[in-house]
């Protein structure tokens, strides 16, 4: 049965949906981050092995820029986490309108349902005091006779 309230769902549908993309994104770009982390992680290590092994071999210029591209990614992750968090929150003030809406509706339904089954009813009220009453003027007329 369609409602008035429809149309608000289907709109708030399409926003838990849009947000929920843009929560997936956000997560993926936190992977990356991570994965960008571990590669950068593991390159410093592995430079600091093979500098530790060659006196001569001057590192310190790499694993300082590596350490600069780790805190930049610790930057990033600060970022891309707290927008996460602000899609969480939208995601969750939508689906809690989604469903107030959707309890709005299922009341329209509901007060739509007990009007019809309130109206048919009367109806058989109406036709079962029509039938008592022409049995008792039918009961009347036969005694009059």
């Amino acid at each position: 049965m369609k409602t008035p309230y429809d149309g608000a769902m289907r709109i708030q549908q399409s926003e838990i949906d849009d947000v929920r993309v843009a929560i997936n994104v956000q997560v993926n770009q936190l992977i990356q981050i991570e994965n960008s982390r571990t590669v950068v992680n593991a390159a410093i290590e592995r430079e600091t092995a093979i500098a530790a092994d060659d006196i001569q071999f001057s590192s310190h210029a790499y694993v300082a820029r590596m350490r600069a591209e780790r805190a930049r990614l610790a930057a990033d992750q600060s970022v891309v986490d707290a927008r996460l968090a602000q899609l969480r929150n939208r995601a969750v003030s939508a689906y809690g309108a989604f469903k107030a809406t959707e309890s709005a509706a299922d009341g329209f339904r509901e007060d739509a349902e007990r009007t019809r089954a309130n109206a048919e009813q009367a109806g058989i009220d109406d036709f079962t005091a029509t039938s008592f009453v022409q049995g008792r003027q039918a009961a009347r007329r036969a005694q009059l006779r």
